[in-house]
């Protein structure tokens, strides 16, 4: 992903204004130290891309139109100057329109070449497909799927919750009469707090879980702090309130439960090297362990990793993670496929 589209990919998704600074780009909540051949460094996180702060203050100079040294040598313009240090980018309308965040995720155009190693998240996902699935139903004690299957569109197929008796579609029905009553809501929570309160609690029914609260005005102030995204204003996060956020933000939010945290440490020991994995951790510095009961959890891992129960970076950093797997699976030819999907395949990987 160049600096250009991951700039694109913030202002789609309004974590960028449409007018922006370099400075923007380059504070300590965006810094990374990534390892090079020269030694450790520092790098910035944009978009799903890592970039210094040389390049990210460079391009913006040099390639903005009518003003940039770039341009001038006959480069097509960027950004536009519009003020001093101040700018906005340039190709925003040529996008394709989506409000997905993975659909803007391209980073994955020469996967097919044997001399481009796939991306960590396109190695991820390429372990869901071509690993056999089955699992041991403890609660049933008998083997599920009773062969084992291959394929992303076969672990979908082999989904259920809270028995084998209701598939993904039954479950996606249930999930879509949420997240439509979730839409209503939406246009005035503070209006509609109590209902907003109850649709929290249906929510934990059907998850399984306790609901946390029965003050509406914690679950509208929370849902208000996850709507921002923003790892400096925290919002309150379990079993319970990330099944919340999924369905009142269903496009930019991964339901991460200790299932699916557990499927993406299990996927990173499998389908990764050391060095890959150093990079993950890297990108997704939050990732780790949340404790769950039933199934193969708490499941014994190579590595030490964080406990990230509770933990409000995490869950920020399983929705990035969720959206640049689903870009590769995409990508790959074995879609559309939706976050509910992946998600769907990841509680079960996760069992």
């Amino acid at each position: 992903m160049t600096l250009h589209e991951a700039i694109i990919l913030e202002v789609e998704q309004g974590a960028l204004p449409p007018q922006f600074r370099a400075t923007d780009l380059l504070g300590m909540k965006r810094r990374v130290i990534r390892r090079t051949s020269k030694g450790d460094a520092e790098f910035f996180r944009v978009g799903f891309g890592f970039f210094r702060e040389s390049n990210i203050r460079a391009q913006m100079a040099n390639a903005a139109q009518g003003t940039g040294h770039w341009v001038k040598a006959g480069k097509a313009p960027l950004y536009r100057r519009i003020g001093k240090g101040l700018y906005e980018i340039l190709g925003l309308n040529e996008q394709e329109e989506t409000s997905d965040q993975a659909q803007a995720f391209k980073p994955m155009s020469n996967l097919a070449s044997p001399h481009v190693a796939p991306p960590i998240e396109a190695l991820l996902v390429n372990h869901l497909i071509h690993t056999p699935f089955q699992i041991f139903d403890r609660k049933r004690r008998t083997l599920y799927p009773k062969k084992p299957v291959t394929g992303f569109k076969a672990r979908v197929d082999n989904y259920f919750w809270p028995t084998p008796a209701t598939d993904f579609v039954a479950t996606e029905k249930v999930l879509n009469g949420f997240i439509a009553r979730a839409r209503t809501l939406s246009a005035d929570l503070n209006l509609h707090s109590a209902a907003v309160l109850q649709l929290f609690a249906d929510i934990c029914k059907w998850g399984g879980v306790r609901l946390p609260t029965q003050d509406a005005q914690v679950v509208v102030a929370n849902l208000l702090r996850a709507k921002r995204r923003n790892r400096k204003h925290l919002a309150a996060t379990n079993s319970a309130w990330t099944k919340l956020y999924a369905i009142f933000y269903p496009d930019d939010f991964l339901i991460h439960d200790s299932r699916v945290a557990t499927a993406f440490i299990g996927l990173a020991e499998d389908a990764l090297s050391q060095a890959e994995i150093a990079l993950l951790r890297q990108r997704y510095p939050a990732l780790g362990r949340v404790g769950g009961r039933g199934g193969s959890r708490p499941r014994a891992t190579r590595l030490a990793w964080r406990n990230a129960y509770t933990c409000w970076a995490a869950q920020l950093d399983a929705n990035a993670l969720g959206h640049a797997m689903l870009a590769a699976l995409n990508q790959l030819g074995h879609g559309p496929y939706k976050l509910r999907h992946l998600e769907a395949v990841l509680f079960m990987e996760g069992y």
